[in-house]
């Protein structure tokens, strides 16, 4: 079996879906240690091997004892201790990115100066990735390692990846689940869920109470144990939201299974990816209602039998259509698509071998 080193943000984090499925499919098939550089703040139980490092020679030193065929770094960030490291041992490494790694590059992120009274000199590349910010020259270094196999992102992203990291090897992302854990055809619920992240951050200038008015029965919200997301920190909140506990992915199947539709919201073209949530509940049978960010995520919510609306004013409307059988082999078909089997073809363009 291959030795695989995963370096993570804060592993394990219940708010880091894609990076959780990925590990929980590549540890059923290979030996993982993913380590990462903060503790979560989030945890949930893993039984994947998993430690944490206080700087690159502490990383270097437990990555040396596990001797890894490669290397996988997730979230932008993690880019230098990815390079460091598998220049170090002579082996190859990707980066997988999720969307926020956008923002990351951003000229509000990527500025350290606000740091530098901490230190004696500008922060190294070292503090500048444990400290979540990215630095553009040590970011074309890592572009130019021999080691660098592969950067994977979400295809709409490529350009703005692409000015930094070699066009030549960035490659498609795709949201992946384990289909057959939420794929079930039996008839579902009649209510109405919320599900993810309301933190302003995420969120934008979006006012949760007025698309939760639009709706006329309750509504249950399901949300991400992230800290900061309490009700306080939601603007004008309608009476009629239930807020319901947090529920890890093993019970989210069955959870499903009670709702007709889920409403997503965000605001702001970048404000989601293409959201895991979106393909579970598509795979259980639920129609997916979600504001128009942009033409990709889009055409994911509607090639999977979803809604996409403009305004809230219309969401009671596309309620009324729900459910529609047609849509739900659509959504069927499409989860499908998106099974984390699919994992071991992306690695293939990196040259990659499980």
């Amino acid at each position: 079996m291959k030795r695989i080193l995963v370096i993570g943000r804060a592993f394990p984090n219940a708010s880091h879906g894609y990076i959780n499925n990925d590990i929980d499919y590549l540890a059923a098939r290979a030996h993982v240690l993913v380590l990462s550089p903060n503790q979560p703040m989030a945890p949930f139980y893993s039984a994947v091997n998993c430690d944490y490092f206080n700087d690159e020679h502490d990383l270097l030193q437990q990555a040396r004892h596990f001797q890894p065929d490669y290397i996988i770094a997730w979230l932008l960030p993690n880019h230098f201790f990815a390079r460091s490291v598998a220049e170090a041992l002579g082996v190859p490494f990707v980066i997988k990115l999720h969307t926020p790694d956008y923002h990351t590059l951003s000229v509000r992120h990527r500025r350290a100066k606000r740091w530098w009274p901490s230190f004696k000199a500008p922060p190294s590349e070292a503090q500048m990735s444990k400290g979540y910010k990215v630095s553009l020259e040590s970011l074309r270094r890592t572009g130019q390692s021999n080691q660098l196999q592969g950067v994977f992102c979400i295809p709409v992203l490529k350009d703005a990846f692409s000015e930094h990291l070699p066009r030549a090897r960035i490659f498609d992302l795709k949201p992946r689940i384990f289909y057959d854990r939420y794929h079930n055809e039996q008839p579902n619920g009649d209510k109405v869920m919320l599900l993810g992240s309301l933190l302003k951050r995420r969120e934008g200038n979006l006012t949760f109470g007025k698309v939760a008015s639009s709706i006329a029965s309750p509504v249950d919200w399901y949300p991400m144990p992230t800290p900061g997301c309490l009700w306080l920190d939601i603007p004008g909140r309608p009476d009629k939201i239930v807020f319901k506990k947090y529920q890890p992915p093993a019970a989210m199947p069955a959870v499903y299974k009670q709702y007709k539709a889920m409403v997503m919201i965000g605001s702001g073209p970048y404000s989601r990816g293409l959201s895991l949530s979106i393909l579970e509940a598509q795979a259980a049978g639920v129609a997916v209602l979600a504001p128009s960010l942009r033409p990709d995520f889009d055409a994911f919510v509607t090639q999977g039998g979803g809604f996409i609306f403009h305004d809230e004013s219309e969401i009671m409307d596309i309620l009324k259509t729900v459910p529609d059988e047609a849509r739900r082999a659509l959504g069927f078909r499409h989860a499908a698509a998106f099974d984390l089997g699919g994992v071991e073809q992306e690695f293939l363009q990196a040259g990659l071998v499980l």
